[in-house]
């Protein structure tokens, strides 16, 4: 510029540059509006220290009820709550302006207290609402592990009271178990039966039997050839062909009724009384296990098997007896 000193021209700078008004980028108290994304943002931090403090203050103060909220938790978030449709709301809510505790309130209401009425999803039309409402039931009452079942597939729709739950499978109805007859007759056409003595088979009303021995028959029950004095007598148990030393188990839980030795018949012998009316006697034995009065369980060894008495070799005689009357022992036990 001609006929302007550089003092002059520094002055007008200087002018021009205090008078010109400086611009704010912000003006005071101006109100600050976040951007959605920033707003959802905002509410998951606020979400996650929520539950941070819950956790931290449960498990220090109330650890059994956080324990009840994990599992009522666990239930929901396995249910069929629409989530995706609950936080679209939730972001809506937020571009609306509409207030933050209003919003956490609709959010709450839409995922833990649905309204009752609200039309139901495709998986509530396939069971899905009506295993949430069994979840809810038993939640309310208190049984987290029913809940845990329904959701892990324990899970079938109620049947209407009293409705056949084999109607309309073709699947036939179970039978009802037949009772143990009491009695099976058994035909017999030989000689006439000593007194108190039978062929028909009894229920004897035991919880447990076990055979004393296993062995192969040497002699049935019933008439026979005595092998010592050839003449017909009635046998009155079954002889069990074993070898001397085998381990004579009880028939059933009892109580030893007596012991006894008698050489020229049954040799070492005894009887164990079972209740109920049932008792078993043992004879020929090559040695006693047991004393008179002892409680003995089904299948403990009571005496080892022998040939004392009047025997022709080693064996057990055995005996039972229901209400006084003799049984055929063959019926209760197994034998080779």
């Amino acid at each position: 510029m001609e006929g302007m000193t550089y003092q002059d021209w520094t002055r007008r700078r200087g002018e021009r540059t205090t008078s010109r008004p400086r611009s704010s980028s912000r003006k005071k108290g101006a109100k600050v509006e976040l951007a959605p994304r920033e707003k959802r943002r905002l509410l998951q931090l606020l979400v996650c220290t929520l539950l941070f403090a819950v956790v931290l203050v449960g498990k220090g103060v109330f650890p059994q009820r956080l324990n009840e909220a994990r599992e009522t938790l666990g239930a929901i978030l396995h249910a069929d709550t629409d989530f995706t449709a609950a936080f679209l709301s939730l972001g809506q809510s937020l571009e609306a302006g509409e207030p933050m505790g209003e919003t956490l309130e609709t959010l709450w209401s839409g995922v833990f207290a649905p309204e009752e009425g609200a039309e139901l999803s495709a998986s509530d039309h396939a069971g899905g609402g009506a295993l949430t409402e069994a979840v809810a039931a038993c939640l309310a009452r208190g049984e987290a592990k029913g809940a845990e079942e329904l959701l892990e597939g324990n899970w079938s729709q109620p049947q209407e009271t009293g409705a056949d739950p084999f109607a309309g499978t073709g699947a036939p109805a179970l039978p009802e178990e037949e009772a143990e007859p009491a009695v099976v007759h058994v035909d017999y056409d030989g000689p006439a039966l000593p007194a108190n003595t039978t062929m028909d088979q009894y229920a004897l009303g035991l919880s447990e039997t076990v055979s004393p021995v296993v062995g192969w028959v040497s002699s049935p029950f019933g008439w026979r050839e005595h092998p010592v004095y050839g003449e017909e007598k009635f046998h009155n148990g079954v002889d069990l062909a074993v070898n001397t030393g085998t381990p004579i188990g009880a028939f059933a839980a009892g109580t030893v009724e007596y012991i006894g030795d008698s050489p020229d018949e049954y040799g070492l012998y005894l009887q164990i009384d079972h209740g109920n009316g049932v008792k078993s006697f043992y004879a020929h034995c090559s040695q006693l296990c047991v004393q008179q009065g002892q409680t003995v369980a089904a299948g403990e060894t009571v005496a080892l098997a022998g040939e004392t008495g009047n025997a022709t070799g080693p064996h057990l005689h055995f005996e039972v007896k229901f209400q006084g009357v003799r049984l055929n022992p063959v019926y209760y036990i197994e034998t080779n």
